[in-house]
């Protein structure tokens, strides 16, 4: 034999053993993806399987003969076809998670993996993660339960914190209610007592000065009469005329005597205010004369209106209708309003002095200012304003507030306003406002219906 048939005999046997050797390693490639667990295929150009192992028929349940030749996109559900779709379109080989159609009709979700080649064909696997998926689901709607039953529990703890502090407001407020109710309960009491106890001297006094008024004036037309009919009296009766000043008496005792009933009425009328302002505690509703009312409350403060060391006496200013009805309310509690009202009107303004508001330059010390009026037949307005200092926008949104005082500690328990508030408004159905700014003084409108509505 030839040196060059030996040769080629030689390449041939080459070439056998080592078709021999690729076809025993495929054949152990095939059994290796075979026995996997998961499915792997193989698609050609078009997208169709030309390779499936037997995990397809395992999970999909579909025969791996009748599935060879069809797309893999007719087994992916429609909703998830066009993430596939930019998949296959891009050639992104990121994995996906995908819903397969079972062939029982049931959806499974697949893990899909692919690797792109040169000629655009494709190979991929599919991990069955159903299971996963469902576990998943479940953790969600568990959180998103768990989350709303969070969200469930706050609100309602919010709605309790909500409920427990407006029962704690009321409670405060209520509080305030009674000491300040139980400070003007003693305190009408106290009034009422010392008007009674004024009442009876003062009545036998006024009641007997006309008497005594009386008896001075005969008493005056006898000597009178005494001094025509004898000009030339003993000599002793004319020393003790001349030391007694005879004439002088006679001028000026009806001087005395109208002195005297000027302070006797003065002091009836104070009693009558103190009387009237003493029916703090009176729970009915009664048609009365707020005239009266304002009068009565500022008799009671009269003394607070007079000059002092630092300003002159509170000019007040009264601009009343004529044509203002009885009003129905709780006169008393009415009152209570107007003497907080103008108790802190005078407070503003002797909280400064004339040179340092405009507006009490040529006033002396000040002014407040009372009108009322009759709007609709229905509704009285009052107004009282004073010449003070201002109340800042910022207090303003506050001074109805249960306890607010932008006083020293121990000068105001805060509850003056908020309860003349809860008076006009709960207790009458009405309306009270503040008007004011700064170097402008302010102003506190009330409106009160002239009838309170039948309950």
């Amino acid at each position: 034999m030839h040196e060059h048939d030996m040769t080629n005999e030689l390449h041939t046997q080459i070439q056998y053993r080592l078709i021999e050797q690729l076809t025993e390693s495929e054949r152990r490639y095939r059994e290796l993806v075979e026995s996997l667990r998961e499915i792997v295929f193989e698609c050609d150009l078009d997208g169709c399987f030309v390779f499936l192992n037997k995990a397809w028929t395992e999970i999909l349940g579909y025969s791996i003969q009748e599935s060879l030749g069809q797309s893999l996109e007719d087994f992916i559900l429609d909703a998830d076809r066009d993430v596939w779709r930019s998949a296959l379109l891009q050639q992104t080989e990121e994995d996906l998670e995908l819903r397969f159609s079972h062939q029982t009709g049931s959806t499974l979700w697949l893990e899909l993996a692919i690797r792109f080649n040169q000629d655009s064909k494709f190979t991929g696997s599919l991990n069955n993660i159903t299971e996963r998926k469902r576990a998943e689901s479940l953790l969600k709607q568990a959180n998103e339960d768990l989350e709303s039953r969070i969200q469930s529990r706050t609100y309602e703890l919010s709605q309790t914190n909500e409920q427990l502090s407006n029962t704690l407001k009321k409670l405060q407020q209520a509080q305030g209610w009674l000491i300040q109710q139980e400070k003007m309960s003693s305190l009408g009491q106290l009034v009422a007592g010392v008007a009674h106890e004024i009442n009876n001297p003062i009545s036998f006094i006024h009641g007997n000065l006309d008497h005594i008024q009386d008896y001075i004036e005969d008493l005056i037309k006898l000597v009178q009469k005494y001094h025509k009919y004898y000009p030339s009296p003993a000599e002793e009766i004319q020393v003790v005329a001349k030391k007694i000043e005879l004439d002088f008496i006679l001028e000026d005792l009806p001087k005395v005597l109208s002195s005297m009933q000027m302070g006797s009425d003065r002091i009836c009328e104070i009693v009558l205010s103190l009387r009237n302002f003493s029916r703090l505690n009176e729970a009915k509703i009664k048609a009365v004369d707020i005239h009266k009312g304002l009068e009565n409350t500022l008799t009671i403060l009269n003394h607070r209106l007079k000059p002092s060391p630092k300003r002159p006496a509170i000019q007040v200013i009264k601009e009343y209708s004529n044509d203002l009805p009885l009003v129905e309310c709780y006169a008393g509690l009415l009152n209570q309003v107007f003497m907080n009202i103008l108790a802190n009107a005078i407070e503003a303004i002797d909280e400064m002095g004339p040179d340092d508001n405009p507006l009490m330059q040529g006033k002396g010390g000040g002014q407040i200012t009372l009108k009322t009026s009759l709007i609709d037949h229905q509704w009285v307005r009052i107004s009282i304003a004073d010449s003070g200092p201002g109340i800042p926008s910022a207090v303003q949104q506050q001074i109805f507030n249960p306890f607010f005082t932008t006083k020293p500690v121990g000068k105001s328990t805060g509850m003056g306003l908020a309860i003349s508030y809860q008076i006009v408004t709960e207790q009458h159905g009405g309306k009270l406002e503040c008007f004011s700014s700064r170097d402008q003084g302010t102003e506190f409108v009330l409106q009160i219906p002239v009838q309170q509505a039948v309950n």
